[in-house]
């Protein structure tokens, strides 16, 4: 995951170049590959197994550019009768989904390279078979009357134009070759309600045109990038959300995930929080641009990951008592809590964790009164449903460098203390450092390796707020809430965050009014993106 241009494709792109059907020299290589365009710089890609194999490949080096190595010692495909692209295969699919082109029988189309595997598996006793009944099939188009005919005055007539010329033309269907047969494949779409009567793909929604494609895509890997049987090769596939729907897009992912357990590589590129989840954050690779001092500040890609065991020492070193927390229950508790909401988190620029949806509805108004536009910078506020699941997401999030705010309240009352010293003990500060003098908002300095800001407020966030819109125009809150239960007619406490929401959005008529809890979270997130 990562930003718009941030070089995930770049990573996959490599990964099939090695790993993918054709070999890319130097001589192929085009400005865009080297780094800075600047074909002065070597190109370099290493590639490393869980089983100890490796891969370093630079078709700048004085000699052919790839080394395949096993347990670190390097050996020659040719002794060992296999290569990379024999051993880990990979099967790539881009974000260009045109379905026309990727049915055409070119050798780099997806169908095209799916004739070519066919191709291959074409075994002698097939080919003799074959050849018998094109010859009969052959024989039989010859009794079509005027066809035999046309054949033999095409072949004269040209002899007669052309008599000192030693080659005769003739007409003949291609000589048999298994590719000639498999480009005759089809890809047809019936309708059960006509089914005598094939649709014609270019009926299809974009969605469906899109899972054609990757349906290919999954049978082409398993079938013929297996590795004699064992689903051990690489799927990389680009965006695939692409035209669909949010439920479909869940069920593909969960599609992928069954082809990844039965032992395939599965690598996406997404923009969408349909393919990720926190139970799995260990999957999760997040891609960012990063300044490079030895060039000058160019900007350079960063790939930031994290395992059960880092995240794991990292609670252990922001609080967490080393006997309460395991790799196991870390598994479990994401497992547990995980939500579509919680996987935005990781597509952040800037990250804002809010105890619940008072926060989370209210203030994206405030912010855009003072100028910040959450969609459009790429901030996610977050509910995390409590104080006190505030630092389990923060020790999450902080672990992929996703910049974060935290934005809680001062209650220290029963009930609440518990709650406090977690956050004292995740943030390494006093718990009277965010639960005294505050005066509607108080911004302090947690002594985090990532500075994490915490924004409290006065007790609570409705406390906060009603405060300061007193000041200049007293009786307001109580009126707008009383307009906003009017319309909405909740029970007991519920739709908190959707009646503070109208407040902020009534309160921002008033002549004069300006939101310190706004300016305040707005100034801090100016600092960060």
């Amino acid at each position: 995951v990562g930003e718009n241009n941030a070089g995930k494709s770049n990573i996959i792109r490599a990964i099939d170049l090695i790993c993918g059907e054709a070999w890319i020299g130097k001589e192929k290589l085009e400005d865009h590959d080297y780094y800075l365009r600047n074909k002065a710089n070597n190109i370099k890609i290493d590639l490393f197994f869980d089983n100890g194999n490796s891969i370093q490949y630079s078709p700048d080096s004085n000699k052919w550019g790839v080394n395949y190595f096993s347990d670190w010692e390097q050996y020659s495909k040719m002794s060992f009768g296999s290569s990379i692209k024999d051993d880990y295969p990979s099967t790539y699919l881009g974000a260009d989904r045109t379905l026309d082109k990727h049915l055409s029988f070119y050798d780099w189309t997806l169908i095209g390279r799916i004739r070519k595997a066919f191709h291959k598996n074409v075994t002698e006793p097939i080919k003799e078979s074959l050849d018998e009944k094109f010859s009969e099939l052959v024989e039989i188009f010859d009794t079509v009357p005027g066809f035999k005919d046309f054949k033999d005055d095409f072949t004269e007539n040209y002899r007669k134009l052309l008599p000192a010329f030693k080659t005769d033309l003739g007409v003949d269907f291609q000589p048999f070759t298994p590719s000639n047969y498999f480009k005759s494949m089809q890809i047809m779409g019936i309708d059960p309600q006509f089914a005598d009567k094939p649709l014609d793909l270019s009926e299809l929604g974009e969605g469906a045109r899109n899972l054609i494609l990757i349906a290919l895509l999954k049978s082409f890997a398993k079938n013929f990038k297996n590795n004699g049987g064992a689903l051990n090769g690489i799927l990389a596939l680009e965006e695939p959300e692409l035209f669909l729907h949010p439920q479909a897009r869940r069920h593909l992912f969960k599609e992928l995930r069954e082809l990844a357990a039965e032992g395939m590589q599965i690598i996406l590129s997404t923009h969408s929080d349909s393919f990720i989840d926190t139970e799995f954050f260990d999957e999760i690779g997040r891609v960012v641009k990063i300044d490079d001092e030895e060039n000058e500040g160019k900007l350079n890609t960063k790939l930031i990951t994290c395992s059960k065991e880092k995240l794991r020492n990292h609670c252990i070193a922001t609080g967490v008592p080393e006997e309460k927390v395991t790799v196991e229950s870390l598994s479990e508790y994401y497992r547990t809590t995980s939500n579509y909401q919680l996987n935005e988190g990781f597509f952040a620029r800037c990250l804002i964790l809010v105890e619940g949806e008072t926060e989370e509805m209210a203030l994206p108004e405030l912010l855009q009164e003072n100028g910040i536009d959450c969609d459009s910078l790429g901030i996610s506020i977050i509910g995390v449903n409590g104080k006190n699941q505030i630092p389990k997401y923060w020790r999450l999030y902080s672990q992929f460098g996703i910049p974060i705010i935290v934005v809680i309240d001062n209650d220290n009352s029963e009930g609440k203390q518990s709650s406090n010293k977690n956050i004292a003990s995740c943030f390494n500060v006093d718990v009277k450092d965010f639960t005294e003098n505050v005066e509607i908002v108080k911004v302090i300095n947690s002594n985090t390796e990532a500075g994490t800001k915490l924004i409290v407020l006065e007790k609570d966030y409705e406390t906060s707020f009603e405060k300061e819109l007193e000041k200049i125009s007293t009786g307001s809150f109580k009126i707008f809430e009383a307009e906003a239960k009017d319309l909405i007619k909740p029970i007991g406490k519920q739709q908190k965050g959707v009646i503070a929401r109208y407040i902020v959005r009534k309160a921002k008529t008033i002549d004069g009014f300006q939101s310190e809890i706004g300016l305040t979270l707005a100034e801090e997130i100016s600092k960060l993106i």
